[in-house]
């Protein structure tokens, strides 16, 4: 087996997982906040509806053609995923496997709708610095990993970056919430200028920044602002929830808590809770008719789209996060998350702030060697109390199972609190 990390120990083999934990081949039971380390995991492992519903598909049968067959469950799943939306989007494209699936899928289905409307020359893509929209060479080419740079020379030339969305680095010294969402939304619209507005085709951005930054939610009116730009210049807006869509930001989408309508938005790895690999891109019945009227089909598909067992796990995880009840409780434990944080480690000198929405949350520390001190607290955390947290860089990014227990949440936070304090009290100064 080819590793990705060649010079390391290999990893430990997971066992099983029951609810948040994770069991070893070793013996070890681990409380894992991270979602199975890339946040897919969103309802933890072994429940039995979601596996229940997969055997009942698997008697059926596991995969049939996106173009040529219909599967009943594809229909019932894109209805229930429109059932809740406060925005204006009512179609769902079901893309393939991967949240890097759906942006080039969102991305060639953005340049087909200009295409289709004579706009052939809106080949220009403009992103954010500091995001991450998937591996594949367009996703990667509109996404800012540094690791990766040396891929660069296969990148698009037609590609573009604004500044990443972040109060907590970018807002100046006076500055209002308001005028800084405002001077996000001129930033792109000078981009859009500098580049000339026939050759735009979208901007896209995470709901909030997600991974690399830390769960930073926008400015309030920044997604409002933003649509106005390209409302203006005839450029569409997509949006990536692949990390904090399907009700991890307490709403199914996270743009709703924004109060703005894009023209794409795609979701991939939470769509089946990490039970299948499923990815979607919703559009509008606006761009449909322009589609049905020009080509008559969509110039885009993958082997596994719609993939018909993904599709029966997707129904029933979302089926469960899709009630009051599950909302509700998300918000509680975001909440709680947030407020035990700041309360008992908010005048801590290392301590610069906690954010998030829902249960995608991220308390960011200032220390000498911040690095090296998430990595502290992820390796203190997994051996002197059986937790796994996700530490690193200037940040630790909490994302547990949405089902997660008020009791489990509560000692993550005792743990972590105390293994916090512990850690910076013998941290060097320099």
């Amino acid at each position: 087996m080819l590793r990705t990390f060649l010079n390391e120990p290999i990893p430990p083999y997971i066992e099983r997982g029951e609810g948040v934990y994770l069991y070893t081949k070793d013996g070890k039971k681990l409380l894992d906040t991270t979602g199975g380390f890339t946040s897919h995991a969103i309802l933890g492992w072994s429940n039995k509806r979601i596996i229940e519903a997969m055997k009942k598909q698997l008697d059926k049968i596991t995969h049939i053609d996106y173009k040529v067959y219909s599967d009943e469950n594809r229909d019932k799943l894109a209805e229930l995923l429109l059932s809740r939306a406060e925005h204006n989007l009512n179609r769902v494209y079901f893309a393939g496997n991967s949240g890097g699936e759906a942006c080039e899928a969102a991305m060639k289905l953005s340049y087909q709708h200009h295409y289709d409307l004579g706009r052939k020359e809106k080949t220009w893509f403009i992103s954010r610095c500091q995001s991450y929209h998937g591996s594949s060479t367009d996703a990667l080419a509109v996404g800012d990993r540094p690791n990766l740079d040396f891929y660069k020379p296969l990148f698009p030339k037609n590609r573009a970056k604004i500044s990443e969305h972040n109060q907590y680095r970018h807002k100046l010294e006076g500055e209002s919430l308001d005028d800084y969402a405002q001077r996000g939304a001129k930033e792109l619209e000078d981009k859009i200028l500098q580049i000339g507005p026939e050759k735009v085709c979208a901007f896209i951005g995470e709901t909030i920044m997600g991974g690399l930054i830390g769960n930073v939610p926008p400015a309030t009116n920044y997604w409002k602002y933003v649509r106005r730009v390209c409302d203006k210049y005839d450029v569409h807006l997509i949006l990536d929830e692949v990390f904090c869509g399907t009700g991890t930001s307490g709403k199914i989408y996270c743009c709703d808590w924004d109060g703005v309508t894009p023209d794409f938005l795609f979701m991939g790895k939470t769509l089946a809770a990490g039970y299948a690999p499923l990815s979607i891109v919703l559009t509008s019945d606006k761009v449909e008719k322009v589609f049905r009227k020009a080509q008559g089909r969509i110039q885009h598909s993958t082997t596994h789209q719609g993939h018909s067992l993904a599709v029966a796990a997707a129904y029933a995880a979302q089926s469960i996060i899709h009630t009051d009840k599950m909302l509700n409780h998300i918000c509680k434990m975001g909440e709680l998350l947030r407020d035990t944080l700041k309360q008992e480690l908010g005048s801590h000198p290392f301590f610069a702030n906690v954010r998030g929405r829902g249960l995608r949350n991220s308390l960011e520390y200032r220390c000498p060697n911040q690095h090296e001190f998430g990595l502290k607290l992820t390796q203190v955390m997994k051996d002197e109390h059986d937790i796994l947290i996700d530490g690193k860089w200037h940040r630790v990014c909490f994302s547990p199972a949405l089902n997660i227990k008020e009791e489990e949440l509560n000692l993550v936070l005792n743990c972590f609190i105390k293994t916090f304090k512990e850690v910076a009290s013998n941290w060097p100064a320099k």
